[in-house]
């Protein structure tokens, strides 16, 4: 795995305005929805971006493929800040970073084959495969990706939720990318399909050498898949570290929190872990607490929680923790 970062994310901020009024509008306030997020990317690795709902995550994702406008801060891919390019290099971006929608469902154009869907960003990038050879490429990446290769024919309507995101799947590796954002590709299946996905996705990266930003909320899918997790609360980054610190030497008192709302199988092993029941309701990230964000639902909060945002500091082992009070030792 090379050390170069090939996605590299740099004080990234997206704010969405609140207006007010219908003929003359004005602002009245701001959404801080991604409020100052640093991570990197390497070559073949996986990254996970997990978090509540309405953290940030998402909205960090689009940012990053150009689908909303940052506010300010850089990514770079491969070096090159993305949101300065145009034209030819930004459609030269968009086959090397490809994503794979949520909801298997509705990211399928219904009136569309299977065929048709999958080769659709051939038309955009017409020099990945020739003319001649789509047909017998289609079926190649419906094989790859554990279907049939003779259903190229058919519409979405035909096939289950599990295999409707395995056209998913297939139709970003059409284009050959680098980089594929996977925004919670598994959240809408049931738990059988998951570890179907989950394990395709796994074996896909082995065979394709590709890089995953892998966003979701279950830590249990992201612990199976990941390298290296980072976990957003309220726009920001509070914790990132390999798979195994985070899990095993969590840091942040909200990870500690989201780990043990995990399902434990083994009826033996559930006494180890202590549920921890957060009191109150995520803050408006129009309105964010100062200091620590999480500090109004903290059970270790103190007065500094409140008169200075903690950094993000690495702690040992690379694993940097946003926390006035962590959970483990300065050096593991």
């Amino acid at each position: 795995m090379s050390t170069e970062p090939i996605l590299k994310v740099r004080d990234l901020v997206k704010h969405f305005p609140i207006s007010r009024g219908i003929v003359f509008k004005r602002q009245i306030g701001t959404v801080k929805a991604v409020d100052g997020v640093d991570f990197d990317l390497a070559p073949g690795e996986t990254l996970g971006l997990v978090g509540e709902s309405g953290c940030g995550k998402s909205t960090t994702a689009r940012t990053i493929l150009r689908l909303e406008k940052a506010t300010s801060g850089v990514a770079e891919y491969k070096g090159r800040n993305i949101f300065t390019m145009k034209g030819k290099d930004v459609r030269l971006l968009r086959r090397e970073i490809q994503v794979i929608f949520q909801d298997p469902y509705a990211s399928l154009n219904p009136r569309m084959t299977v065929g048709d869907i999958i080769g659709e960003g051939w038309k955009i990038h017409p020099d990945v495969v020739p003319k001649a050879k789509r047909r017998a490429r289609i079926q190649e990446l419906l094989e790859l990706v554990g279907l049939n290769p003779d259903h190229s024919n058919r519409y979405p309507h035909q096939f289950s939720g599990g295999q409707r995101q395995r056209i998913g799947i297939a139709r970003a590796l059409a284009l050959d990318p680098s980089v594929i954002v996977a925004d919670e590709p598994v959240s809408a299946l049931d738990v059988s399909v998951q570890a179907q996905v989950v394990n395709l996705l796994d074996d896909l990266q082995k065979e394709l050498g590709l890089s995953y930003l892998f966003i979701a909320h279950d830590l249990s899918v992201v612990r199976h898949i990941c390298d290296r997790v980072a976990v957003m609360y309220l726009g920001k980054i509070v914790e990132i570290g390999t798979a195994s610190h985070v899990y095993d030497h969590t840091g942040h008192p909200y990870t500690r929190a989201l780990l043990s709302a995990v399902p434990v199988p083994d009826p033996a092993m559930r006494h180890r872990g202590e549920r921890i029941l957060l009191e109150g309701d995520v803050p408006s990230p129009a309105d964010p607490p100062s200091g620590c964000r999480f500090r109004t639902r903290c059970w270790k909060a103190e007065d500094q929680c409140a008169a200075e945002e903690p950094e993000l500091v690495d702690r040992g082992a690379a694993h940097p923790v946003a926390c006035h009070f962590p959970e483990v030792p300065a050096v593991f």
